[in-house]
């Protein structure tokens, strides 16, 4: 199970856009410069399928997602699941339930994401995240280090 990271987002303060990046740190509470940093154990860094992103017409970062994966549907990780994000290593927890936000960037737009918003994941192992990098899930990242 490997994708790609196609984006990288940070929301700087409640309310504002997503901000995209070329890189970003991971650190133990999160992204760094994102306003939910620290604010959570469980709901650290969103992870979204680019598919779905393509599938609903949205651009990138609209839905206030901080990585946007391509070639691994995140919906299919489960709780407790170690992936390697670029140079970080994280942890699966939560899925992510559409909120009332989705239904006012677009009529529809909530039931649209419905069982496909994303998953939550927590750090465990601070590192660089950036563009192109590689999401590798826990047997990928086990052969890896056998290498």
């Amino acid at each position: 199970m490997n994708g790609t990271v196609r984006a990288l987002f940070v929301k700087l303060e409640k309310g504002a856009k997503s901000v995209p990046r070329d890189s970003v740190q991971a650190g133990l509470g999160g992204f760094d410069g994102d306003h939910h940093t620290e604010n959570s154990k469980r709901r650290q860094i969103l992870l979204i399928s680019g598919s779905v992103i393509d599938q609903l017409h949205l651009q990138p970062g609209n839905v206030y997602e901080n990585v946007v994966v391509d070639g691994l549907d995140v919906m299919t990780l489960r709780e407790g699941q170690r992936l390697r994000l670029g140079d970080a290593l994280v942890a699966v927890t939560i899925p992510c339930e559409p909120c009332i936000q989705m239904e006012r960037m677009r009529t529809g737009l909530q039931e649209a994401l419905r069982n496909q918003r994303g998953m939550f994941v927590t750090v465990l192992e601070p590192g660089i995240v950036r563009v192109g990098d590689a999401v590798c899930g826990e047997s990928a990242v086990e052969s890896s280090l056998k290498r």
